[in-house]
């Protein structure tokens, strides 16, 4: 009787652990394919200020983008926040990066489709007239009017290009194209590795604009007149041009000043990287440090009227999704205000769909992994004593062939595949020393 109550105990026990097992592995199945398979966009459900800001002429409204549950489009605001209206509302495209005209009554803006191609896109400053200006042939990263508001100039590559990414053997050019979308032309074909941030100098003779040169992010400048690009800028000092990097510089109206973005002295021997706004007066030449925060500042963008620049707090450096805060400083004072929009909130929908979506990420894949393999290493040892290092054993081997595939992958497909598949490696190794460990201390505890 004895026996027979053992025996069914001991098939109990080991049913037990089977169906444990099993629904680990379904789990573990379960989330790595969910993993693989869903939408990574950090901005998927996000609410708030997209990335860039641009002024009206008469200092009357600010443009930015915004989302609302991972929607971004175009609106506009008072300079202190009030009468916050959409301007665009597309269903299949994000907008963002708004740019108004000289005469402050249209705006251009970049339009991005479900395949990551930015187009460009012009409205009127109340929401009428949309018109597309360029096609998905050509991928639009950064855009500026001309004085007279006639000529856009936009900064692009070729689609096909911008896919292959890393592969590409192409670069970024600037083009004109008339503000009704005619007449659209490549002005240069020089393939430049970055081409961001344009500015215009006030008679429109230069357009400005920044390019990572390997060490650091410097300004050049091309003549629509000339047809030449210009590597050394005048308004540049050779002392200054050399001192340090500008990041999104942007030219005062009145083309007095210069501000742009730079690291922090006191970050720069940090692992992290924290960005402040500085102003060069660029008949004196001289650098004048405007913030302190210890986050990150973008989108700098003088007003027109005032002493003051708006700009752009990322006040969840470095995460992602970026959270921004308009603010604007005062360049006499250097007084700070923090813009409080009166923007549209969250709908809180799909909110099941989120908390799967946090939930699922490679420290549960990792936990689920190592419960998995700790799991059929207490089995192997109550059922197949000899065996309960074997799972450690297979996860150290899976190690070994990722790490092979990552080389493999790495010299046929894409570096960066190969270095994604490394990285992986690393990870498994590391779960499975935990296995080996847990396996070790279980042996030890199980024989008391």
């Amino acid at each position: 009787m004895n026996l027979c109550s053992g025996k069914g105990l001991f098939m109990k026990r080991k049913r037990i652990f089977l169906v444990t097992i099993s629904v680990i592995f379904v789990l573990f199945v379960g989330t790595v394919l969910y993993a693989i398979l869903k939408d990574d966009d950090a901005y998927r459900y996000y609410t708030g200020l997209g990335e860039k800001i641009s002024v009206a002429p008469d200092d009357s409204k600010i443009a930015f983008s915004y989302y609302v549950d991972g929607n971004e489009s175009i609106y506009t605001a008072n300079p202190d926040g009030t009468h916050v209206k959409q301007i665009t509302n597309s269903t299949n495209q994000q907008d963002h990066h708004p740019k108004y005209s000289p005469d402050g009554k249209k705006l251009v803006y970049v339009s991005k489709d479900a395949e990551g191609i930015q187009m460009l896109r012009g409205i009127n400053e109340d929401g009428s007239e949309g018109r597309q200006l360029t096609d998905s042939d050509i991928h639009v990263t950064d855009v500026i009017f001309s004085p007279d508001g006639e000529i856009v100039y936009f900064v692009a590559i070729e689609a096909e290009e911008f896919k292959k990414g890393e592969r590409s053997r192409e670069g970024f050019d600037l083009y004109s194209i008339e503000a009704d979308g005619s007449h659209m032309k490549k002005l240069t074909d020089t393939d430049h590795f970055s081409m961001n941030h344009l500015t215009l100098s006030p008679d429109g003779s230069a357009i400005y604009y920044s390019e990572f040169d390997g060490v650091e992010e410097r300004i050049y400048s091309y003549s629509p007149e000339e047809g030449t690009v210009n590597t050394k800028p005048s308004i540049l000092s050779k002392k200054i041009e050399n001192a340090q990097s500008f990041y999104e510089p942007q030219l005062s109206s009145d083309g007095r000043y210069l501000v742009f973005t730079e690291v922090s002295k006191e970050s720069e021997e940090s692992s992290l990287f924290k960005y402040d706004l500085f102003l060069l007066d660029l008949k004196t030449q001289n650098v004048e440090r405007l913030t302190d925060l210890k986050t990150a500042v973008t989108s700098p963008t003088f007003f027109h009227k005032e002493n003051k620049i708006a700009f752009l707090e990322n006040t969840n450096w470095p995460g992602n999704p970026a959270e921004y805060q308009l603010m604007t400083i005062d360049t006499t004072t250097h007084n700070i205000e923090v813009v409080k929009l009166d923007a549209p909130q969250s709908a809180g929908g799909n909110r099941l769909i989120q908390m799967l979506d946090r939930g699922v990420n490679g420290l549960t894949i990792a936990i689920l992994y190592m419960v998995l393999f700790g799991l059929l290493s207490v089995y192997l040892h109550y059922y197949h004593k000899s065996k309960a290092y074997l799972p450690s054993i297979v996860s150290f081997a899976i190690a070994i062939l990722t790490v092979v595939a990552g080389f493999v992958v790495g010299r046929m497909v894409d570096p960066w595949y190969g270095i994604g598949l490394w990285m992986l490696a690393v990870g498994i190794f590391g779960c499975s020393i935990v296995v080996v460990l847990f396996v070790f201390i279980f042996k030890r505890f199980a024989k008391k």
